[in-house]
């Protein structure tokens, strides 16, 4: 048996207090919990912790440091929240910080075997915190997972009503925390072959589908947003064109962006031997890896919504009105790219495009 299992649990929120602050090393991490300590004292009901902002900034670690506390505290840069109700895959961490990547990616590394995908959340639980012997520490580790299926359902009743989403779900109580990756990818086959039959109406589809994506790093919409509001909108694509690596390089003609994916993995696209080995080289899902050995792919371009998702939240973040978004090209159509247009509900008129 082993002694240090992988788990899945179903957190509870949580009242915490906390702050929110940017890092470049863990080490910068505990002189925090003093600072929280000393403000909160007797409302501190349980260990302190880390939640991981993935993505939020460039350099470094956005985190927030916190305790869970009985009742609200707010002085200076400390505020109180709930932290969210999440499913989990945890994991106990031994000694010190420095390797808590190690765990981290035992837990990555079994999610792709099983019916999981993460978040771009992160908990980090110091059960036991000894900065004098760093080899006493023990903490629990918690990759928060993104709820694909659940979100399929939710988008799918928004959009096309409940009977439509109890026609979607068909099979789902099958799936388990202990599911293969395999069965999981199978019955996300079916669900977009049954939500191909259910509707012919594209734009039905993207926002059935597109519900179900990741979601954007809020700090860098909010960042984009502020230097909408603040200047002309192609401020925003000059700002994009600085960091191409979360936000690429739209394009604008008039009121539509012409958006094309940066490949997951450049090098691998540039150089594979085969049309496969680029396609799977290029495609940042997992879902859609298995399917791109053969073109025509056995699952459908529908699913393909799911990352137009990625990019509706931020541009209707930003602007705070909805987008409409359309697939030009996608990997499961054949094409050896993934590029798609977004129409803004904004009168703007020539272009704007990077500097080559």
């Amino acid at each position: 048996m082993n002694a240090n299992p992988i788990q899945y649990k179903r957190l509870e929120p949580v009242q915490i207090a906390a702050l929110k602050t940017v890092v470049a090393a863990r080490d910068q991490i505990p002189p925090f919990f003093e600072r929280l300590r000393l403000t909160c004292g007797e409302v501190v009901t349980g260990n302190p912790m880390v939640i991981f902002h993935g993505g939020a900034v460039k350099d470094g670690f956005l985190i927030e440091a916190a305790f869970p506390v009985s009742q609200p505290v707010a002085s200076g840069e400390i505020y109180t929240r709930t932290l969210e109700a999440a499913p989990a895959l945890t994991m106990i961490h031994s000694g010190a910080h420095q390797t808590m990547r190690e765990t981290v990616l035992k837990i990555y590394e079994y999610m792709e075997t099983h019916a999981w995908t993460t978040s771009l959340f992160r908990r980090e639980i110091y059960q036991v915190l000894d900065l004098a012997h760093p080899e006493n520490n023990r903490s629990e580790v918690q990759v928060i997972l993104h709820e694909w299926d659940r979100l399929l359902a939710e988008g799918a009743e928004k959009v096309l009503g409940a009977e439509a989403r109890q026609r979607l779900m068909q099979g789902i109580e099958s799936i388990t925390p202990a599911s293969s990756f395999e069965d999981y990818t199978a019955w996300i086959q079916g669900a977009i072959d049954r939500l191909d039959a259910l509707t012919d109406d594209e734009e039905k589809k993207c926002l059935v589908v597109s519900h179900c994506a990741h979601v954007f790093p809020q700090e860098r919409i909010d960042r984009m947003r502020a230097i909408y509001e603040n200047g002309a909108f192609d401020d925003i694509l000059h700002e994009m064109y600085a960091d191409e690596f979360w936000y690429e390089k739209p394009v604008r003609r008039g009121n539509v962006l012409y958006m094309r994916k940066n490949p997951f993995n450049p090098e691998g696209y540039q150089n594979g031997a085969t049309p496969a080995e680029r396609r799977k080289a290029y495609c940042h899902c997992p879902f859609v890896h298995p399917y791109l050995d053969e073109i025509p792919a056995r699952l459908s371009p529908t699913f393909c919504y799911c990352g137009a998702g990625w990019y509706r939240r931020l541009w209707e973040g930003i602007l705070g009105q909805p987008v409409k978004i359309e697939h030009v090209e996608t990997l499961l159509r054949g094409n050896d790219q993934c590029t798609m247009t977004i129409t803004l509900p904004l009168e703007l008129d020539g272009e704007c495009a990077p500097e080559e």
